[in-house]
């Protein structure tokens, strides 16, 4: 008898399976599916099937699901890691829009044209309204903007009024800055405009409105900025957001309390139809953009609050064979939004492959219900 075989006295039982295993295991082949899925998001309208914008904000959440599936099986059944390892292979080019490990803070070698940093910002208003104690945030906006000295600024949710009880925001800027302006209002009130501004200290040498098949508070404006021998137009826009009130943050707030299930039908279903109307009309608005772009003459830089996510329907469209300026240099997963929802990345800044970018950064401060972003750009 040789020693591998059992005795009566030595018998080996067998390994008893965890009774998690098997759970786990459909858990995590319905998970995959479920991300299959998602990877549709980008190539899918909103207006043919809008719920595939749900599953494109949830993609975050998913890898993280997927990750904790990987160190289990790691643990436990190696082999089973194949499962979510393949799928998240498929989809790892959507990683690298959600997170970057280590950026570029120097040019690309080869650059030797004119660099010029870019800021782009949603400012809510000034804080017109006073969320944040108005006059102290809207000093601490302009300090921002003196500390960062940007050559070109985008500014969202820009106001401006001629009425002097109100903070005269545009004609301080270009007081305080070498500035030259293009100013695009989606809204006008008596005195008081809303809307869009783009800031160069390059001559603007032509500008322009991206035309929506529907009028409202969003808006596009483009501007040729002369950079020494070089042209670059540069596009700033402010998309179609979700619109929620009070009372629907409060009934996301109030998930976890008790509530009845008409309160739940009443609560869900006007927020999921907020979600529809705004997912499909930026769909809309990225399609008159990006058909806008690739008739430019020049090389496109492309700065705004979008309203979405990178595996969304609307970045994919306005990104296309561009850059991705968070995604050439930046670090970390550069959430912009700043609110009562999860800080997703919904600001973004996208470049022609004519234009290098290095030193992306996302700014700490909290200043508006977005995250300034800025970079450094130089054509190519």
């Amino acid at each position: 008898m040789t020693s591998a075989q059992s005795t009566p006295g030595n018998s080996v039982k067998p390994k008893r399976a965890s009774r998690w295993h098997l759970p786990l295991w459909w858990a995590n082949g319905a998970a995959v599916l479920v991300l299959l899925v998602t990877y549709l998001a980008p190539q899918v309208s909103p207006a043919t099937f809008w719920p595939l914008m749900l599953l494109a904000f949830a993609f975050p959440f998913q890898l993280l699901l997927h990750l904790g599936f990987l160190l289990y099986w790691l643990l436990f059944r190696r082999k089973r890691m194949l499962l979510s390892g393949i799928a998240l292979l498929i989809g790892w080019g959507h990683i690298a829009d959600h997170v970057q490990f280590s950026g570029r803070s120097q040019p690309p070698k080869g650059i030797t044209t004119e660099a010029i940093k870019v800021l782009s910002w949603n400012v809510r208003l000034f804080d017109l309204y006073n969320w944040k104690n108005h006059p102290h945030t809207r000093d601490r906006i302009f300090e921002l903007l003196h500390r960062e000295d940007a050559g070109i600024l985008c500014l969202q949710e820009f106001f401006s009024s001629s009425n002097n009880r109100f903070f005269l925001t545009r004609d301080a800027l270009v007081q305080e800055f070498p500035y030259h302006e293009h100013l695009g209002w989606a809204l006008s009130a008596r005195k008081e405009q809303f809307g869009v501004a783009t800031f160069s200290k390059h001559p603007i040498v032509g500008r322009g409105r991206v035309e929506f098949a529907r009028r409202s508070g969003n808006i596009c404006i483009w501007s040729d900025i002369a950079i020494g021998r070089d042209t670059v137009r540069v596009y700033n826009a402010h998309l179609a957001s979700y619109h929620f009130g009070k009372e629907d943050y409060r009934f996301i707030e109030g998930l976890d309390a008790e509530r009845d299930a008409d309160s739940i039908k009443l609560g869900g279903g006007r927020i999921l139809q907020r979600l529809r109307i705004g997912s499909v009309r930026r769909a809309q608005e990225v399609e008159a953009i990006e058909q806008h772009m690739a008739a430019s003459p020049f090389p496109v830089l492309f700065c705004g609050d979008i309203n979405d996510v990178p595996m969304s329907y609307a970045y994919a469209r306005l990104r296309g064979d561009r850059r991705d300026a968070f995604v050439e240099s930046g670090r970390g997963l550069g959430g912009t939004y700043i609110g009562r929802l999860p800080s997703f990345r919904i600001d973004h800044m996208l470049h022609d492959k004519a234009i290098a970018s290095w030193d992306f950064r996302t700014l700490p401060e909290e200043l508006s219900d977005h995250h300034p972003i800025s970079a450094v750009i130089a054509v190519r």
